[in-house]
């Protein structure tokens, strides 16, 4: 059972489906690129505005640069746009976060991904209209529904939009960890999967590059004087992917090879950088010390090996807070009529790193939607009032705890 004042914001919720709509398909078409900072800025306004007219003024967080490796395995620091932050009665005796990423994976026009959005029978298709505008539009329709109705009253509600997810979220990460001791609880808001499920558990991940660097010599006058760079990184990643160990809670993907020149000229230089995957904290330390080891054990005899990556989003595994905020979040959307199961997932997301901070979180609070990071992107609207709902349900029995 539901309350009537919530019952009547539900009902205020469906009405406001298609305008909901409307506007998500609006942010959407406004690029937003983690790499594009002018970009990043205009959507960053774009929200502030339309946020704005149901009174959640964000704050508008300068973040640091950013940390992540280039083409050649080296670290560079590019700037980001802003993190939008907004605060409801921060000194309210139970607090919750609301979270989600305003960056997608797509360039602006001009790459072989669509840039706009298109209408297909009873889905969305378009750039980040699931990963993860479609979230943000569940925030929208949630606390504005939240704030008209008075819901809100003994609950202190923040949310936070950060622009660098989909590429490590390592300028936000310093924001996240000041903020996440000050809440009770946090939701997430990247898409359900595809079948409307939530995620439970979740592996982490992160990106490593190993950079080897050999001897040059003429192929033909004096070959043996060289250090052939291509040669040893093979030998490396034969190593690399010996460490693939599913049962043993590490998965590595060797995803891309780099080096070279002149074929008349021994190699001096070649990199590979590769994915890992974790279970747990025990895989996540054992394998940064086996990747170091690899690094130690092929440097010397006229080669420099160097290694360069973190694990940027922790495993977030299954605990007793995080089986708690399940059963709040299942009780809410059993209130409003939604079943909910659960599944464990291989990906990352923000969830990772504020579950590491001791802020228990669901991440999958978002609209249901498919094809994430392709062209092929949608998103189902129709999943909007009860992801919103639901929200506001659990909103709301947090303020009454």
């Amino acid at each position: 059972m539901i309350s009537e004042p919530i019952q009547a914001a539900i009902e205020w919720m469906h009405r406001q489906q298609s305008a909901s709509v409307d506007r998500l398909e609006r942010w959407c078409n406004q690029n937003s690129w983690s790499m594009d900072v002018p970009q990043l800025q205009q959507m960053a306004e774009m929200l502030c505005t339309d946020f704005r007219s149901f009174g959640v003024s964000f704050d508008q967080i300068p973040l640091g640069p950013m940390r992540l490796l280039d083409d050649a395995g080296q670290w560079y620091a590019p700037s980001t746009g802003p993190a939008l932050l907004w605060h409801h009665q921060p000194d309210a005796r139970q607090r919750v976060l609301l979270m989600i990423h305003y960056d997608t994976v797509y360039p602006a026009v001009g790459s072989n991904t669509a840039d706009r959005c298109v209408r297909q029978g009873d889905r969305l298709l378009g750039p980040g209209t699931a990963d993860a505008k479609g979230g943000i539009a569940v925030i929208a329709m949630a606390v504005e529904a939240g704030l008209r109705f008075g819901l809100f009253a003994d609950l202190g509600v923040s949310i936070l939009l950060n622009p660098d997810e989909e590429i490590g979220s390592t300028a936000s990460e310093p924001l996240m960890r000041t903020l996440a001791p000050q809440f009770d609880a946090a939701l997430v808001f990247e898409p359900t999967l595809p079948d409307g499920k939530l995620v439970a558990a979740r592996k982490g991940s992160g990106g490593f590059a190993f950079v080897v660097r050999g001897r040059s010599a003429h192929a033909g006058r004096n070959p043996e004087q060289g250090r052939n760079a291509i040669v040893h990184l093979s030998r490396i990643v034969v190593k690399l992917a010996e460490l693939h160990d599913p049962d043993g809670g590490v998965l590595v993907n060797v995803g891309k090879i780099a080096g070279g020149g002149p074929l008349n000229r021994v190699p001096d230089y070649a990199s590979v950088h590769l994915n890992v995957r974790v279970t747990d904290t025990q895989a996540m330390q054992r394998i940064e010390s086996m990747l170091e080891t690899i690094r130690d054990q092929f440097t010397g005899d006229g080669y420099e090996v160097e290694l360069n990556g973190m694990l940027h989003s922790p495993p977030k595994c299954s605990n007793d807070a995080l089986v708690a905020m399940q059963d709040r979040v299942a009780a809410a959307a059993n209130a409003v009529g939604r079943s909910i199961e659960w599944q464990d997932t291989g990906g990352a997301c923000d969830g990772c790193k504020l579950a590491a901070m001791k802020l228990p979180n669901i991440d999958t609070m978002g609209i249901t939607g498919d094809k994430l990071h392709s062209s092929e992107e949608y998103c189902v609207p129709a999943t909007l009032v009860p992801a919103a709902a639901t929200v506001l349900t659990f909103l709301a029995n947090s303020a009454a705890k």
